[in-house]
């Protein structure tokens, strides 16, 4: 089965596709770092850098399967940039608009099925309900449905929402629910500059502190009310912004935690690679990616109900 992959960033849905078995023909993004990331480890994959909101879908090689993660800024609670007291945006987010290139795409290509991923307030768009009539129209029968990360083997507690389309009445099977994964595992405790935490600014020591005597080794968000958690759990949902730490009781020390751990809280493989890029950019398509096993799990029970 062959799939193209709208807004592929960083490439965790072509990654999550190709281990459940589906060749991703065609992948694009408008960060040309991203598109990069995404070459080094898809290098059969036709790729385009571009604005989707103005793609030529008729250059679109043949394919069953359209996947997509269109830009959750604008619905994400973290990326609200506020409201007025009557309820509107102070500004307008164009990034809400990405959703519609899935409608467009669908429109001229009409692929056998699509499963799209964005974040739970994805569905409080307003126009979420005739985004959906929109590939209704099509003839899409539509399955929304929410996943968390940690439950399909990631050790990440991040929760999703998938809308699966398929262009023929179909059922499809619900998603494995596995026992979580520890984060602990991901760190490598020997590496990395670890600081002693009474060097940290005063609301990092008291964060740091706090969760080093609650705990032997701890993971701690920057982040006013976060007090860590403990490394037996999974770490909570991995954002854009650079913000986790691991720490420890022994020696009171922390330290960021590096690249490579980040995308193994994404459930990247230790052999995925990325461009020379600063931490920031990484940190950022790392944060944007759809999680690997996570995109294998739903894009597998959806292959599996096409037969």
């Amino acid at each position: 089965m062959k799939a193209v992959d709208l807004f592929a960033g960083w490439g965790g849905m072509t990654e999550g596709a190709r281990q459940a078995g589906v060749s991703v023909v065609w992948a694009a993004n408008h960060w040309p770092l991203a598109v990069e990331a995404h070459s080094m480890n898809h290098p059969s994959t036709q790729h385009v850098c571009q604005d989707l909101r103005q793609a030529d879908w008729t250059a679109l090689p043949a394919y069953d399967l359209l996947l997509a993660a269109p830009a959750c800024q604008g619905h994400s609670e973290a990326g609200q940039p506020g409201r007025r007291r009557d309820g509107v945006r102070r500004r307008h987010d164009a990034l809400r608009a990405t959703a519609w290139a899935v409608v467009d795409c669908a429109e001229v290509t009409l692929p056998r099925a699509i499963v799209v991923e964005n974040v739970l307030e994805f569905r409080r768009w307003p126009l979420f309900p005739t985004w959906c009539q929109a590939l209704e129209v099509l003839g899409y029968q539509l399955d929304i449905r929410s996943a968390v990360a940690s439950e399909l083997g990631v050790p990440q507690r991040r929760r999703r929402l998938f809308v699966l389309g398929t262009r023929r009445s179909t059922w499809i099977r619900e998603l494995p629910c596995t026992p979580e994964l520890p984060f602990g595992p991901c760190v490598d405790w020997a590496a990395g500059d670890w600081r002693p935490i009474d060097t940290a600014q005063q609301g990092a020591r008291r964060r740091l502190s706090a969760a080093v005597d609650s705990f032997e080794r701890a993971l701690v968000q920057h982040t006013s009310d976060h007090r860590g958690i403990a490394v037996t759990e999974p770490i909570r949902t991995i954002t854009t912004k650079d913000q986790w730490c691991a720490a420890r009781r022994r020696g009171r020390e922390y330290r960021p935690l590096t690249l490579r751990e980040y995308a193994r809280a994404m459930g990247f493989s230790d052999s995925y690679r990325w461009p020379q890029a600063s931490r920031a950019d990484v940190v950022k398509g790392l944060g944007n990616a759809v999680p690997p096993p996570m995109a294998r799990e739903v894009i597998a029970a959806v292959t599996e109900a096409l037969g």
